[in-house]
């Protein structure tokens, strides 16, 4: 029927159906034998298979872009360049796909190999505009480093675009000429395991001016470019959430300006290979997991049914089950698709222990188009010129190299929090980093590849201190400041560019009320803006007067008195201890409250452990595998820790001042980190013995490197 009301001639299709039907009847009459109804099982699906390939909007599907690989089998999906399994060989091919009487006849099909890999291992082939480039990663050995590599689409001419330690691969052609990539270039450590990360870059197409576009301190994958010329990619991204889940889909201007989420927060699934799809609101991707490679069942999203809605995610593969936390599929899954239009969608799948290319449409059915029984065949794309999206016009960021700031504005701080926090109660917000942690620089030039035992590179040693509230942060906070918040809820400040950034709410005592668990960024001269805290991402701003905040210059930051940075729980919050409690709460105590710093054998000091092992503050767990919910306002944090209720209350004659209140209160709400930076715990304790402080500093990496 939807063929008929294409204009499509399908009575013989029809005729053919009839004689079906009536050979059904007739063998449920007479006896038959197990090769007969094979016989007619597989008459019927080569006529259905046949009918499929008519379908108009596959005319475009002559020629396929994809390559030959084996799958990586990572343990984790951001560890293919730690711990990848696979083997190399295969290449870089097309498959030309003949037409006869208007339909494909994939029976029929050529593969062509562009680039050979030899003894080495190819990945994500993508071919710019005019279908006459084709970019893609290569590593020559299984041990070197990924570099992006260019050939044309007849495969002459093969040329090297990137070099250096690092590996850069995903490559996606962009509308202004240039190539954005992933790469490790961020020369970070993923905050809660072994590898590197590698995120959002961009460069020319001769190799050339490489510059981030993401900041980010987690790994990003699978780059496309959309209709309207922005960048679309999953990227990995927590604040004060287990790690398991959080890779969600953003969108991000091509200058690197202007990042936003379009799905997934605070959803189960994580999201691979979004791209969206013609003639529709919805976003076609892979549903995978935190584990191995980027395999699962394919989904439609439609985005009008709101950014965090579960619901607006349609499973259009359903007999392949979503796999959460560690699990993931190795066969009968699906990977790497790409919409030929509306309704049809090419992917790799792999009914057994070999992906396939196939297409399948939203209605559920699947026709195969290639498949190696040596090989895996994966990440196809129409090899076909095709107009470039629009390039979108350059930021208002000047060229100002020194410029190392950008601008956040928030027209009602109260839309999100009302009826929960009452008008007049937010009077800050408090700009916070998330620490990356820098890689060591090897005498090689390399820098550190794997990070084990990975808990002892965290900020704070979870697998030796934690409590009934679970882990406290083990990602590195800083503080740079705080900006007022006017009487009508709007705020207006400057911000550093070129880091991980997140904010907090507070009221006139420094109370925590509400906290941005995900993550923003600043390019240079960079302006952002939103609604509110939390408002629907749906709303539009409501006409009205001009915020008071934007009829002044932006705020600068107020530090706080102990110094913007990375926050260090012996520097700031040990000496209020000191100050007004070790005099009674020391390791005599019979209490067992030991506010002391002294550090026990595991480097935490007595002060943290009592705070933290005894539920003293309260935090987000941290664990790993923690589903991701949005928090009430006023529901964690300090406002929720027994400390204070205590300290309230009246404890003696403990009389903090509104600095060390601002101290303690700072740190709590950060998620209570320890160490400032990810030096390695064994190398810290070593530093610490050696120096014999009662209150030693953190020592940095360059001092443990030279």
């Amino acid at each position: 029927a939807r063929f008929s009301a294409q204009g499509l001639d399908v009575s013989e299709e029809r005729g053919q159906m009839a004689e079906f039907y009536r050979r059904q009847r007739l063998l449920q009459e007479l006896p038959e034998t197990a090769t007969e109804r094979q016989e007619y099982f597989f008459q019927v699906r080569m006529a259905k298979r046949r009918l499929f390939f008519r379908a108009p909007e596959l005319e475009k599907l002559e020629r396929v872009l994809f390559v030959k690989r084996h799958p990586f089998q990572p343990s984790h999906n951001y560890s293919v360049i730690l711990d990848a399994a696979g083997g190399s060989g295969g290449g870089i091919c097309v498959l030309k796909i003949p037409r006869r009487d208007g339909a494909l006849e994939p029976d029929q099909a050529t593969v062509t190999t562009l680039f050979d890999a030899g003894n080495g291992i190819v990945r994500d082939p993508a071919a710019d505009f005019g279908a006459r480039k084709i970019y893609f990663g290569y590593r020559r050995s299984k041990g070197d480093y990924y570099h992006l590599y260019r050939v044309n689409a007849d495969g002459s001419d093969p040329i090297q675009l990137t070099e250096g330690p690092f590996h850069d691969y995903f490559p996606c052609p962009l509308p202004d000429g240039g190539l954005a990539f992933i790469s490790t270039r961020c020369r970070a450590r993923f905050l809660c395991w072994r590898p590197q990360a590698f995120v959002l870059f961009r460069m020319d197409a001769d190799g050339g001016n490489i510059r981030p576009l993401s900041h980010a301190n987690l790994s990003e994958w699978t780059p496309s470019v959309m209709n309207d010329g922005r960048i679309i990619w999953m990227r990995s991204e927590y604040v004060d959430k287990g790690a398991d889940f959080g890779h969600t889909l953003w969108a991000i201007r091509p200058d690197g300006t202007h990042p936003e989420l379009i799905f997934g927060n605070n959803t189960l699934n994580c999201y691979a290979n979004g791209r969206e799809v013609p003639g529709s609101t919805e976003i076609l991707c892979t549903l995978v997991s935190h584990g191995g490679d980027l395999n699962g069942p394919l989904a439609l999203i439609d985005v009008t049914k709101g950014r965090f809605n579960s619901r607006a995610i349609t499973n259009i593969t359903p007999d392949v089950k979503p796999h959460y936390h560690m699990s993931w599929a190795r066969q009968q899954c699906f990977r790497d698709p790409v919409p030929i239009s509306r309704d049809y969608f090419l992917c790799s799948h792999a009914p057994f222990d070999k992906f396939g290319l196939y297409v399948v449409d939203r209605y559920g059915n699947r026709e195969l188009l290639h498949l190696d029984p040596k090989i895996g065949s994966m990440s196809p794309t129409l090899l076909l010129p095709v107009a470039a999206p629009p390039v979108l016009g350059g930021s208002d960021v000047p060229e100002k190299d020194s410029l190392s700031e950008g601008q956040f504005f928030v027209t009602d701080v109260y839309q999100g929090l009302e009826p929960v926090v009452a008008r007049g109660m937010v009077k800050y917000i408090r700009v916070c980093q998330e620490v990356r942690a820098d890689l060591i620089r090897l005498a090689s030039g390399e820098y550190q590849a794997d990070h084990e035992p990975f808990q002892d590179w965290y900020a704070t040693p979870t697998h030796k201190v934690s409590g009934p509230h679970g882990w406290p942060s083990y990602v590195a906070k800083g503080v740079l400041g705080i900006a007022p918040v006017e009487e009508d809820g709007s705020a207006s400040f400057y911000a550093p560019a070129g880091k991980v950034l997140y904010f907090q709410a507070l009221d006139a005592d420094y109370n925590e009320i509400q906290r941005m668990r995900s993550v923003v960024q600043l390019q240079r001269g960079e302006k952002r803006g939103c609604i509110g805290c939390h408002e629907s991402r749906m709303s539009a701003p409501v006409p009205a007067a001009v915020p008071m905040a934007l009829r002044r210059a932006p705020s600068a930051l107020q530090p706080p008195p102990w110094d913007a940075g990375p926050f260090s729980y012996e520097r700031v919050v040990q000496p209020v201890w000191d100050a007004k409690c070790v005099r009674c709460h020391n390791s005599e105590d019979s209490g067992q409250i030991d506010l002391t710093g002294t550090p026990d054998a595991d480097g935490v000091p007595a002060s943290y452990r009592t705070m933290i092992a005894g539920g003293w503050v309260h935090y987000f767990d941290y664990t790993w595998g923690r589903e991701h919910a949005k928090a009430e306002p006023l529901s964690f944090g300090t406002v929720k820790s027994r400390l204070w209720q205590v300290l309230d209350g009246g404890h003696y004659d403990v009389r903090l001042t509104r600095e060390e209140i601002h101290r303690i209160k700072c740190w709590t709400d950060l998620n209570c980190p320890l160490w400032p930076d990810y030096i390695f715990r064994p190398n810290r304790l070593a530093m610490r013995t050696a120096t014999s402080r009662t209150t030693p500093r953190s020592p940095s990496n360059k001092e443990l490197t030279r």
